[in-house]
């Protein structure tokens, strides 16, 4: 997903935040359920850790009190806005009706690029269990920034089990963005450049001698358009919509190259550019307040992962409080194993899963909007 946008010109990501799919519903669980299909429907190619990254579960952190859960307030693994199809298992083996949380009916579950059935949350609360925040609308000014524009919300009557309806409002964009990125191939521009070889040279042997100034002419420079701009970095993408005003507050960065050392919360040598660039985040806005969020796999004990989560948060909470960056301005929190990006079951899984994640709490946007 992120390289899909990273593709789009200046203007046509103007464009995106201005919105590509419309949702309206009724019903305000069905409301984050098409929210979750419009972004199916602009990003086809979407991988389960990219659609992780892109929903956080900061977004709806509880479920309701109304039905015992395995999230919170029953445990401490948030809620969120979407979960693997494994939560299925999960459910069962705790004897829980898994569409008491979940949609799971045919038509409401939906699949990533790389396979994973996703199940998203169907209890949304104007006031959350814990937070009290509004977590349906910190759905909709989310997933404003991918192109998704929710529009209308209605309640639900009596006996109607609700709806959505999508609407592409940007035909020409929502193509450019399903398309696949090109890859190069070097066979074409070979085979081009041997039969123009090959032209050059006969057109060489029919001709008879040329003078010097001709051959100067021919041997003109040849003008090579620049390459285009690197992609922003996701801090580089923070950076930029805190500047444009706009309220980033709930968005987090997911950091797979902090990395530490085996069970320790000791950092690794490796994560100095990051963590330079983070600490560059925080100089550079000093009204920015942010959660650390540490995580683990599901490798060894439960509470230990929860432990370890928690010191290698406040270890680079610590790396920036060192290089000048006031304490108060970071929290930190351990989830170990209970957020997991992907599926445990590889190498790769167990790689995203391990990670450092900045939760934005507070960008000072609102405040000057305000004063």
């Amino acid at each position: 997903m992120i390289k899909t946008i990273s593709r789009l010109s200046s203007a046509e990501i103007a464009q995106l935040k201005q919105g590509v799919v419309q949702v309206s519903g009724k019903a305000m669980n069905r409301t984050a359920l098409g929210t979750v299909a419009a972004i199916f429907e602009i990003y086809p190619s979407i991988t389960f850790a990219e659609l992780k990254e892109m929903l956080p579960d900061s977004i709806n952190p509880s479920a309701p009190k109304n039905y015992k859960s395995l999230f919170a307030p029953y445990t401490d693994r948030p809620y969120g806005v979407v979960q693997p199809g494994s939560i299925r298992n999960e459910c069962q083996a705790q004897g829980l009706d898994v569409s008491a949380s979940h949609f799971v009916d045919s038509g409401e579950t939906f699949q990533t690029s790389d396979g994973v059935e996703v199940l998203v949350s169907r209890s949304w609360e104007s006031t959350d269990t814990v937070t009290k925040e509004h977590d349906l609308q910190n759905l909709i000014n989310h997933v404003a920034q991918y192109g998704v524009r929710v529009v209308q919300v209605e309640k639900q009557d009596g006996f109607n089990r609700g709806h959505y309806h999508l609407e592409i409002l940007n035909p020409t964009l929502a193509a450019s963005l399903k398309a696949p990125a090109k890859k190069s191939s070097l066979l074409v521009p070979l085979i081009g450049a041997a039969i123009l070889g090959c032209g050059v040279a006969a057109w060489f042997l029919t001709q008879p001698p040329v003078q010097a100034p001709i051959a100067a002419e021919i041997a003109k420079p040849v003008e090579i358009a620049a390459p285009p701009a690197a992609p922003l970095t996701p801090i580089e993408d923070l950076k930029a919509d805190i500047a444009a005003g706009e309220n980033t507050e709930k968005r987090s960065i997911n950091f797979h190259n902090i990395l530490f050392k085996f069970d320790s919360d000791e950092i690794l040598p490796q994560s100095d550019s990051i963590l330079t660039e983070a600490l560059e985040l925080m100089t550079e806005i000093p009204a920015l307040k942010i959660e650390i969020v540490g995580h683990t796999s599901n490798e060894g004990n439960e509470k230990h992962n929860e432990k370890l989560s928690v010191k290698r948060a406040e270890a680079v909470k610590k790396y920036l409080t060192q290089k000048g960056i006031e304490s108060s301005r970071m929290k930190t929190k351990g989830l170990g194993a209970s957020n997991p990006m992907a599926e445990n079951t590889s190498e790769e899984g167990k790689s995203l899963n391990r990670r450092i994640e900045f939760v934005v709490t507070d960008d000072g946007v609102k405040n000057e909007t305000k004063n």
